[in-house]
């Protein structure tokens, strides 16, 4: 069905897709010599303006930081209801959190590492946590936080900070994207829920964990729930993705686990994971109007974020290009 609420936001959002970096750039960013060759093909791209800033190819983070913000701020400036930005900003007011908190624990100053593009401004947020006054926050938060900070009082522990806050991000995000009355939207991030929670099971299962520690580490709402993983607990790994055959997600593991059997490493999971969620949110292109294409664009350039950051980091580092395409996500374009 038509929805014109979406129209004025849908239609910014296929000019803007046009500008998105494609596998071509991607390649050609590749096959240069240098982190300083990279910068000059961004140049040529929409990163021009910010690319004039750079004081050294070095400044790589500022320029992904400034595009985010600039894509945030546009998602503020379309979305049709505060929930969708909402939806998408809590991560970065969680890891605002995670920070603030750890730094407190700590006796630390970590302002740096601060990202300001949440829903609530830093200072704001510095101030809140200075006071404990966490009224303005959704509840669940507010109720995490008091759990955290209660618990740490007691046994300091940075773990427990992020597995706390980071059950009550998804929590909100499901509830969010339920109140939307997308079904997309729930079967979006129900999925990145069970991959959380995949990666989760695979890694605790991997340094010797009890199964009572399950119930600490798997969030509520994906499709597969604790049952499933308490049920294959004692399963040996390489038998896991078999458990998974009648699901989307029995590719993905199953050449993760494949990989990590032969090198001891999650990296390909993780890209398998990146990959499988971004392919779920290209279904957006296909959409004339409604909160998908929203969605997709949002994670593309999620996405052409963290391309660059690998392509940089191998650059900056001297990593050979066929180990750098290795670790390359796909492109959403």
């Amino acid at each position: 069905m038509f929805d014109d609420k979406y129209l004025y936001a849908v239609t910014r959002i296929r000019a803007l897709e046009t500008k998105l970096l494609d596998k071509s750039k991607i390649e050609r960013m590749v096959d240069t010599k240098n982190a300083e060759e990279v910068v000059r093909v961004l140049a040529e791209t929409e990163y021009a303006s910010l690319v004039s800033e750079m004081s050294s190819a070095l400044d790589y983070e500022t320029l992904l930081l400034k595009e985010l913000e600039r894509t945030y701020a546009f998602l503020r400036e379309i979305a049709p209801s505060k929930g969708i930005a909402q939806l998408f900003l809590i991560k970065y007011d969680i890891h605002n959190l995670k920070v603030l908190l750890k730094s407190n624990m700590l006796g630390e100053e970590n302002d740096e590492l601060l990202i300001n593009i949440g829903s609530i401004p830093v200072n704001r947020l510095k101030e809140m946590v200075k006071e404990k006054n966490f009224n303005d926050f959704d509840p669940i938060i507010g109720e995490a936080l008091k759990s955290v900070l209660d618990n740490v009082s007691v046994t300091p522990d940075p773990q427990l900070i992020d597995l706390v806050l980071d059950k009550s991000q998804y929590e909100i995000m499901y509830n969010l994207a339920k109140q939307s009355k997308s079904s997309f939207m729930m079967d979006f991030i129900s999925a990145q829920i069970d991959m959380v929670n995949i990666r989760s099971f695979l890694r605790i299962r991997i340094m010797g964990f009890g199964r009572d520690y399950l119930t600490k580490v798997i969030f509520p709402n994906g499709k597969l729930g604790l049952d499933f993983y308490s049920k294959y607990f004692d399963e040996p790994l390489e038998s896991i993705a078999e458990k998974l055959w009648a699901t989307d997600y029995y590719k993905v593991i199953q050449e993760g686990l494949e990989s990590f059997a032969k090198t001891k490493s999650f990296t390909k999971l993780e890209r398998l994971i990146d990959d499988y969620i971004l392919e779920f949110a290209k279904k957006g292109k296909y959409v004339a109007f409604g909160i998908e294409p929203i969605i997709g664009y949002l994670m593309a350039k999620e996405n052409e974020a963290k391309l660059i950051r690998i392509i940089m980091v191998g650059k900056i580092n001297d990593i050979p290009n066929e180990i750098i395409r290795e670790r390359l996500r796909d492109v959403y374009v």
